[in-house]
């Protein structure tokens, strides 16, 4: 079975996307580069910073995707909108070429974006009080869609061994005895970028299926692969699994669309799909966003040659962030990915003598990077660094941070 597709033959011109470009984004309300999230969040200030934390790309969308959203616009009519008769379609062929999941069309659930669906299947199939498993550190929202949606948060920390992430099944198992319902998988996982390979998530289905427990897996980041591992989808593991699982996944990160979304939530369980569907119906989460629809639609269909261009040039920044810390960085310690355009940095040390390592790297170079904090326990003195931006910036950003430390 193939998992990934060689890179497509591309045609010099126009087309061929240029990732070096730095464009301006501040004139767009860019939350990124005004170092917060929304009006009510805390903002990181600083003159001349460098924002290499949050997740998104400093990059252009494919061509056809914005030719397409550039017709929309020109039509000036944005009205209700439903999706293609071949969105779903489009959806499975994707998964199919890039990863060798054939899913069943039949499966398939519109969805605004990933969060909310997962806050609706908590909603839908588990009760206040039940307990939701989430490995720490991990993107910080599974921390708050669980607690704000009055489930239990039972954390099962990673083991972090010669430099990688593994599971702790006993401790897994432990948690799973402690009254949970649910699991939010993270694959491939956030911060860290690891695909798990189908041994580890074989291992977690074994003890979910023992104690019946629901699987909620985000797939949000399994698009740009890094390294020879495949991304393995949970419900791909065999008719078991899919009948517990639901596979969220979204072309937001891959192609740039954070703006512009819309998500698909793969539900094999007939029963709980159609219980789903009624919850987000009645949540009014259904509806097609005129520019998010098309956006999936042009991206899936189209979005090869841009993503076989992205991923080498990703990949060498990803190298680029390791050369420069081995030589010019001491103290911190790169975590490889496999997927994602996210590098984890292990700066335990330099954290606890210069008293926050993300605060210094702000104050003493202008770089903002995610502190590791956020993403829960395990996540003390680790930094995430965005390298899904020009180079030039990135190579700015690794000078700042290197000039910084010399001056210790």
């Amino acid at each position: 079975m193939t998992h990934s597709r060689a890179p497509a033959t591309r045609k010099l011109g126009a087309e061929e996307p240029n990732f070096d470009v730095v464009h301006d984004r501040s004139q767009f309300g860019s939350a990124k580069w005004a170092n917060q999230w929304d009006e009510f969040s805390p903002r990181v200030e600083g003159d001349g910073l460098i924002s290499l934390w949050t997740a998104d790309m400093d990059f252009r969308a494919p061509e056809p995707v914005i030719a397409r959203l550039r017709e929309a616009v020109d039509h000036g009519i944005y009205g209700y909108t439903k999706r293609d008769p071949h969105h779903y379609e489009i959806i499975k062929s994707w998964f199919k070429r890039r990863h060798g999941w054939n899913v069943d069309i039949e499966t398939l659930l519109p969805a605004p974006a990933i969060m909310p669906s997962v806050a609706a299947i908590l909603r839908t199939f588990t009760q206040a009080g039940d307990g939701v498993i989430v490995q720490a550190p991990v993107y910080s929202p599974y921390f708050q869609v669980v607690r704000e949606n009055s489930r239990k948060l039972l954390i099962n920390r990673l083991r972090l061994t010669n430099g990688a992430y593994e599971l702790d099944l006993e401790d897994f198992e432990r948690q799973a005895a402690n009254g949970a319902r649910a699991f939010l998988l993270c694959n491939p996982h956030n911060p860290a970028g690891k695909a798990w390979t189908r041994e580890e998530l074989k291992s977690l289905d074994t003890i979910c299926e023992h104690y019946g427990i629901l699987v909620i897996s985000d797939d949000i980041h399994c698009d740009i692969r890094l390294s020879d591992r495949p991304h393995i989808v949970f419900s791909s593991l065999d008719e078991a699994a899919a009948a517990k699982s639901f596979i969220c996944t979204a072309p937001t990160k891959t192609f740039n669309l954070a703006g512009v979304p819309a998500a698909t939530v793969s539900v094999a369980d007939r029963k709980r799909r159609e219980e789903l569907f009624q919850v987000m119906q009645a949540s009014f989460m259904l509806n097609a966003h005129y520019f998010g629809r098309l956006a999936l639609e042009v991206a899936y269909s189209s979005g090869d040659q841009w993503l076989d261009s992205l991923t080498p040039y990703i990949r060498e920044n990803v190298n680029l962030v390791s050369i420069i810390a081995g030589s010019n960085l001491p103290g911190i310690t790169p975590m490889r990915p496999d997927a994602s355009y996210l590098v984890w940095l292990d700066a335990r040390e330099l954290d606890v003598k210069v008293e926050g390592i993300h605060r210094f790297f702000v104050d003493r170079a202008g770089v903002n990077l995610y502190d590791g904090r956020v993403y829960g326990p395990g996540g003390e003195g680790f930094i995430r660094l965005n390298v899904g931006c020009p180079r030039s910036i990135l190579k700015e950003a690794l000078g700042r941070m290197a000039r910084a430390l010399a001056s210790l």
